[in-house]
């Protein structure tokens, strides 16, 4: 099928004073694109424009299906709904739609092919020119947009420059949509593998260590080692309550526990309910200014502090502990001391469940934590983080 072109168009209602017709395309039609919206309604709220703009009856929007074999309608307003039925999908090879995917350029003609076509008397007697204007995004073919018009129309430069500005507005907001799609699919995944791995560092390994506890608590019963047999139940005991902690930690808010108005004041928010639910006297001390730090590195940093706080709360029968927060150029330390029974074997965090998921956090953001202790003088922790360049991948 061939194609007319023109530079006199007295059919197309633009108004064309003091503004080019990109100018005046970009302001109007970015004016409606909101990334939130679904890309039907998008498109909708570009042909709706364009058809106004142009004095058209109506439009669609064709889109190039995965396959490279179809044009699929992605959009139309106008026409009727039988018609839309029958133009749901279309070869990649039909009319000036197709001419206009082949060749890149902008064709017009009368509907006579499109009669032939369809059925119903739409094209006959309704419609009797049909525009197609291709639509590209930086050189590659995503699809062709129609304008449908009462009488065969010619396409003049203005008018042709007009509808250029608008396919390339199409094809670049299409190609949003897709980037913030496929950015979404990657926001869900990576958030779905930080789930996995909270996952591996807490509830699997707390299962794993109760599991191997449980062996040795078999064979502690078989043998009648009963000083065995209590350890091996206070561990396993030590185990659940840990996994069941952090299973409702990730039920409940799985980002939970940073306060938004940053670390300093979640970790104050800590202590005051700490002191809440203990007799012990808290001190918490920190510099006014300290180094930025990731959001990952607040999150890890938080949870390695509560669970040493919280292991003074359960198990060191302090009266006193403290956390101070000191600043050494672009370092950052925390010191949690308590004045408990501290414990007697702690050259290796092995041993001691709670100790080995704090070691691995600080690990995870490229950060250090020593434990020094001794049996009836007490405990001290010392977080060490460097600048956010310094963090693990």
């Amino acid at each position: 099928m061939g194609s007319e072109r023109g530079l006199n168009n007295p059919h197309f209602n633009v108004d064309m004073t003091n503004q080019s017709p990109a100018q005046r395309g970009s302001k109007t039609v970015l004016s409606s694109v909101e990334p939130d919206r679904p890309l039907e309604t998008l498109l909708n709220g570009f042909l709706k424009t364009i058809v106004r703009m142009t004095g058209a009856s109506a439009g669609a929007i064709r889109l190039l299906s995965r396959d490279d074999l179809e044009l699929y309608l992605g959009a139309s307003t106008g026409l009727p709904s039988e018609l839309i039925h029958s133009e749901t999908n279309v070869s990649l090879h039909c009319g000036v739609c197709g001419e206009a995917v082949q060749d890149g350029m902008i064709h017009s003609t009368d509907t006579s092919y499109c009669a032939r076509r369809t059925e119903g008397e739409f094209f006959s007697a309704c419609c009797q020119g049909v525009v197609a204007v291709p639509l590209d995004f930086r050189g590659q073919c995503i699809g062709v947009f129609n304008l449908f018009f009462k009488q065969h129309q010619k396409i003049s430069a203005d008018i042709e420059q007009l509808l250029r500005s608008y396919a390339e507005l199409i094809g670049l907001s299409l190609e949003n949509v897709r980037l913030s799609r496929e950015n979404q699919r990657m926001n869900l995944v990576a958030e779905r593998q930080a789930i996995a791995n909270e996952i591996h560092d807490t509830l699997s390994q707390n299962l794993f260590y109760g599991r191997l506890r449980l062996s040795v608590l078999s064979e502690a019963v078989r043998s009648e080692n009963e000083e065995l047999v209590q350890k091996c139940l206070g561990d396993i005991s030590e185990a659940l309550d840990s996994g069941q902690k952090s299973v409702r930690e990730l039920i409940t808010h799985f980002r939970s526990q940073m306060d938004p108005l940053g670390l300093h004041h979640a970790l104050k928010m800590l202590i005051d309910g700490l002191k809440v639910r203990s007799s012990i006297t808290f001190e918490y001390r920190h510099p006014g200014m300290h180094p930025e730090l990731t959001l990952e590195q607040e999150l890890q940093i938080f949870h390695v502090i509560r669970e040493a706080l919280n292991n003074i709360v359960l198990h060191s029968q302090a009266t006193h502990a403290r956390l101070i927060a000191t600043l050494e150029g672009d370092v950052l330390k925390f010191q949690i001391t308590d004045n408990g029974m501290g414990m007697s074997s702690i050259t290796s965090p092995a041993g001691h469940y709670g100790l080995t998921i704090m070691q691995e956090r600080a690990k995870r953001i490229g950060s250090t934590l020593d434990i020094h202790s001794a049996e009836g003088v007490g405990t001290q922790i010392t977080l060490t983080v460097g600048p956010p360049s310094m963090e693990s991948s």
